[in-house]
């Protein structure tokens, strides 16, 4: 790829970030973001099919990029409670600390859009691989249920997550979202980690031995 090529095409990306990220994906047209970006219009089609095209591109950039952060952060941590933590962690900072981004990915388009396009949909798969893998290692080494779903797992993390930064997002950060990541975390992991075995009930000496004299009076007066 040419230098031209490489400047023509991050200018696109940028202006699409913009319009994307600020306002809502229905309402962007491949005119305005053209016209942001400073080239034709019909230059953006020498890159993108359409505008789900780009839009799509432009998140796998995003996701690719913190999935490979993701894995250098979970890198020496050996537990699975302490990753689950971590990860909770390195999301909410994520979106928190890009705000523009986390609008992108979870205000300006419905959820129904991920599964409508299947290039969407295949990166929605990858970023649970991380998640899915954790939660692997986690029942090899006995520190995770062993009859868990993982789609289940998947869909209850990446839920809360959206639910979390879209309800931060138009509460206009009055709150610090990094702050859920250790609850968030540790009832995640409270469902997943292995049922206690019950106690063995107890029997009060007591009741038991005031049912045999009472059982014992009764035949006596009978």
């Amino acid at each position: 790829m040419n230098t031209k090529r490489k400047t023509t095409e991050a200018l696109i990306m940028n202006a699409a970030m913009d319009a994307f990220s600020s306002g809502d994906f229905e309402k962007a047209t491949m005119r305005s973001i053209a016209e942001k970006a400073k080239v034709p219009t019909s230059s953006i089609y020498k890159y993108f099919k359409n505008k789900d095209d780009l839009y799509v591109t432009l998140v796998s950039i995003i996701v690719d990029r913190t999935n490979r952060e993701l894995s250098m952060h979970l890198t020496g941590i050996s537990s699975v409670k302490n990753k689950l933590k971590e990860m909770a962690g390195f999301h909410l900072n994520y979106f928190q600390n890009n705000v523009h981004i986390a609008h992108l990915v979870f205000a300006s388009t419905n959820l129904s859009y991920w599964y409508e396009y299947e290039k969407a949909y295949d990166k929605v798969k990858e970023s649970g691989s991380a998640l899915a893998r954790l939660i692997k290692d986690g029942q090899r080494s006995q520190e995770i249920r062993d009859d868990l779903n993982l789609r289940v797992i998947n869909h209850i993390y990446f839920g809360t997550l959206r639910a979390m930064v879209i309800n931060w997002l138009y509460r206009q950060h009055v709150y610090q979202l990094a702050d859920l990541a250790e609850p968030f975390a540790d009832a995640l992991y409270g469902a997943i980690r292995p049922r206690e075995q019950a106690p063995a009930q107890f029997v009060c000496p007591f009741v038991k031995n005031a049912k045999i004299v009472k059982k014992t009076a009764r035949k006596t007066i009978s």
